[in-house]
C-alpha cells in the first residue's frame, strides 16, 4: 500500500514538473510520468544487479578462502605423512634386535606406535577434508562463472531498459502531440469557427465598403477624378500638336474642359 501511494505521489510530482494540464486523460500518457516509471524499473534492475554482484563477490571470497584452506590442508597432510614416517622410523630403530613381544613391552616403542596411529587417523580426516574442499572450490568456481554470465545478461537488460525508456518517452510525446493536433483539427471543423470566419469576412468587407463611401463623400474620390481629367486633357493636347506637325492644321482640336467646370460638374459615384 505504501509503495502504491509513493508511486502515485512520484507520478503526480513528475506531472507537475512537466506542466501538464488537467485535460490529460491519464498519467501513463504523460512523457514525464512514463520516464519516471521507467526510472523506477531501472532502479529496481540496478538494485538486483547490485545484489547479484555482491553475491558473486561473496562467492569469489569464499573460493579464495577455501583455496587457502585447501592449501593449508595439503600442508597438514604432508606434515602428517612426515610425522608418520618419523614415528615409524623411530619405532623401527627401537625394535631393532628385539622380538615383537619385547618391542611391545618397550614404552618408547609403544609411544612411537601410538603416535603413528594418531597421525594416521588425522591424515585420514585431512584427506576427507581435502576432498570436500576440492569439490567445494570446483563447484563454487562453476557457480561464480554462471553468476557472472547472468550478471552480464542483467547489464545488457539494463541497457535495453534505458534505450526503451527513451523510445517510449518519445513515442508517448509524439502520440500526444499527434492526438492534440488531430483533436484541434476536428475541433476547428465542428466548433462553428467556419461560420464565425464567414461573418468576420463579411464584417471586414462591409467596413471596406463604408470606408469607400465615406471617402467619396469627403471629396477624396472627387479629387482623384479631377486628377484623371487633367491627365486626359494633357494627353489630348499632346496628340493634337503631334497631328498638326504631321498633317498641318485641318481641324480644330478638341477643346479641353476647363478644370473649374470639371470640378463643378463632377459628381460622386
Amino acid at each position: 500500500m505504501f509503495n502504491a501511494v509513493r508511486r502515485l505521489l512520484r507520478a503526480i510530482g513528475h506531472m507537475l514538473t512537466g506542466q501538464i494540464d488537467s485535460s490529460t486523460k491519464g498519467l501513463n500518457e504523460n512523457p514525464h510520468v512514463v520516464r519516471a516509471r521507467f526510472d523506477e524499473l531501472i532502479e529496481k534492475k540496478r538494485a538486483s544487479i547490485l545484489q547479484v554482484r555482491n553475491a558473486v563477490a561473496g562467492l569469489i571470497r569464499n573460493v579464495e578462502r577455501k583455496r587457502s584452506e585447501l592449501k593449508n590442508t595439503n600442508d597438514e597432510i604432508e606434515k602428517k605423512k612426515r610425522l608418520m614416517n618419523g614415528a615409524k622410523a623411530m619405532a623401527a630403530k627401537l625394535a631393532k634386535g628385539k622380538s615383537r613381544e619385547e618391542s611391545q613391552s618397550d614404552a618408547e616403542f609403544v609411544k612411537c606406535m601410538k603416535a603413528y596411529q594418531d597421525f594416521s587417523s588425522s591424515l585420514e580426516l585431512l584427506n576427507q577434508r581435502k576432498d570436500s574442499l576440492e569439490q567445494d572450490v570446483a563447484q563454487t568456481e562453476k557457480d561464480a562463472k554462471g553468476y557472472e554470465i547472468q550478471l552480464q545478461s542483467l547489464h545488457r537488460e539494463l541497457e535495453t531498459f534505458v534505450d526503451e525508456r527513451e523510445r517510449s518517452v518519445a513515442d508517448v510525446a509524439m502520440a500526444r502531440e499527434t492526438r492534440a493536433a488531430s483533436e484541434a483539427i476536428a475541433g476547428i471543423a465542428n466548433d462553428g469557427t467556419a461560420d464565425d470566419l464567414r461573418r468576420l469576412r463579411e464584417s471586414v468587407a462591409q467596413a471596406r465598403a463604408e470606408s469607400q463611401v465615406t471617402s467619396r463623400l469627403a471629396g477624396t474620390d472627387t479629387a482623384r477624378q479631377e486628377a484623371e481629367f487633367i491627365e486626359m486633357a494633357g494627353g489630348m493636347e499632346a496628340e493634337s500638336a503631334f497631328m498638326d506637325d504631321i498633317f498641318g492644321e485641318k481641324e480644330k482640336p478638341v477643346e479641353a474642359v476647363p478644370v473649374k467646370n470639371a470640378q463643378k460638374d463632377a459628381l460622386p459615384e
